[in-house]
């Protein structure tokens, strides 16, 4: 489980520098978008932490953008803005946050479910854990 700051400086980031489509966190919403358009879900599947010194914690982990669009369609404009996604996060420092470099979406048979078409990118970042 990402570190509440984790969470919170990445939500801040990613609300503030992206808005194609809506945002949904994790356990925010229990439901699609109504009008069937794409929709984005952000969250934490994985994190660790280990000590570093006296009061001292690092935690890596990597979070995930989850982009969906209505199956059937053209993924170019999904890939482009999991483009934009990557370079929002690459390689940058914020709210105590260090990101680096996610992976390409990748594409097989999963990516179908519930007439969404899903695209991801999980970005790998790490962060000092004080007390």
């Amino acid at each position: 489980m990402a570190h509440p700051d984790v969470v919170t400086a990445v939500t801040a980031r990613l609300r503030g520098g992206f808005d194609h489509c809506p945002i949904v966190t994790e356990n925010a919403s229990a439901s699609t978008p109504e009008d069937g358009g794409p929709w984005l879900l952000l969250d934490f599947p994985w994190s660790r932490s280990q000590w570093q010194s006296d009061d001292e914690f690092l935690e890596e982990g990597g979070f995930r953008l989850r982009l969906h669009v209505k199956a059937g369609r053209s993924t170019e404009d999904a890939r482009a803005w999991l483009a934009d996604l990557a370079t929002l996060f690459r390689g940058t420092a914020f709210g105590g946050v260090q990101c680096y470099a996610p992976q390409s979406p990748a594409s097989d048979d999963r990516n179908d479910a519930a007439g969404y078409f899903r695209l991801e990118i999980t970005v790998p970042y790490q962060t000092i854990i004080i007390g």
